[in-house]
């Protein structure tokens, strides 16, 4: 008996681990908006038009309560909640059922609640994978687990900002990657082969709603490579910074110039959030 339980509950921590430390370049990190809100939209009763809108922690506490009934304690979450200070306690329910079924995962709070559109849309990419791993398929009425009289509209069934149409699960490689044009390809060949008279009109629908999908496929690449950029300019700009830096303090050096002075010089650079947090350390004394 002993030895069965330490082998079944070896896994359930290494299983933990494992989902703990998925990589930016595993097959998670590749799913796309259009799919994502598709899935959540249909398979827990919201009504979701944009990633942002899990920005206030709900949908993923409720995802993680799907998991492991009774984990999260559902009536604390405010699935009202638009200000950071709102969130946060939602957060907190959030990284207590972490806590409690044994997820290793930091939940970086300060950068959801900004409802920026990467962030959220990198943590449902994880929380998905999380979910396909987990999740037993029991019975779950998502709906009746919110616990509120007044939900907002994303958070209600079928509202006007559903997704009407889920799409399809994306073809995987030896990587772990997707592949949508392989799936799309299938898709179409299929759609030719077999077909009756009806068979054109029917090949001409199948092949506009693929347009379509692709459509999506490629702004949300355009909204991620637009993210990857800005955040290689941010970072650029912090290391041009202290280039400057250093180049006028070895032009005019000082003697106030110490080796302390120096390291928090540039970790006032570094650790600064945006310009306007640059500007004030740098006119500071």
């Amino acid at each position: 008996f002993f030895s069965r339980f330490g082998g079944l509950l070896y896994l359930y921590i290494a299983a933990h681990i494992a989902m703990s430390t998925v990589g930016r370049m595993d097959g998670a990190f590749f799913v796309s908006r259009t799919e994502l809100l598709g899935w959540l939209n249909a398979s827990f009763q919201l009504s979701l038009d944009k990633v942002e809108q899990c920005a206030n922690g709900a949908v993923y506490c409720q995802i993680i309560d799907a998991c492991h009934p009774g984990a999260v304690n559902m009536k604390k979450v405010n699935w009202s909640a638009r200000d950071e200070h709102q969130c946060i306690p939602n957060y907190k329910v959030l990284q207590q059922a972490f806590s409690k079924v044994g997820i290793d995962r930091h939940v970086e709070v300060d950068k959801l609640v900004r409802g920026k559109y990467q962030d959220n849309l990198e943590m449902l990419q994880w929380i998905k994978t999380y979910f396909d791993r987990s999740f037993q398929g029991q019975d779950y009425n998502a709906a009746s687990r919110r616990f509120t009289e007044t939900p907002p509209e994303w958070a209600r069934p079928g509202g006007a900002g559903a997704v009407q149409r889920k799409a399809p699960a994306p073809a995987k490689v030896g990587n772990g990657a997707v592949a949508p044009a392989l799936l799309s390809r299938s898709r179409v060949a299929e759609g030719f082969a077999g077909r009756g008279p009806a068979g054109p009109a029917a090949n001409i629908s199948l092949l506009q709603e693929e347009h379509d999908r692709m459509r999506e496929e490629v702004v949300d690449l355009k909204i991620t490579v637009d993210g990857l950029e800005t955040e290689r300019d941010f970072y650029f700009q912090k290391l041009r910074d202290i280039e400057i830096m250093c180049q006028a303090w070895e032009e005019n050096p000082t003697v106030s110039m110490t080796v302390n002075k120096f390291v928090e010089e540039i970790q006032n650079i570094l650790y600064a959030k945006d310009d306007e947090e640059l500007a004030a350390t740098a006119g500071a004394p």
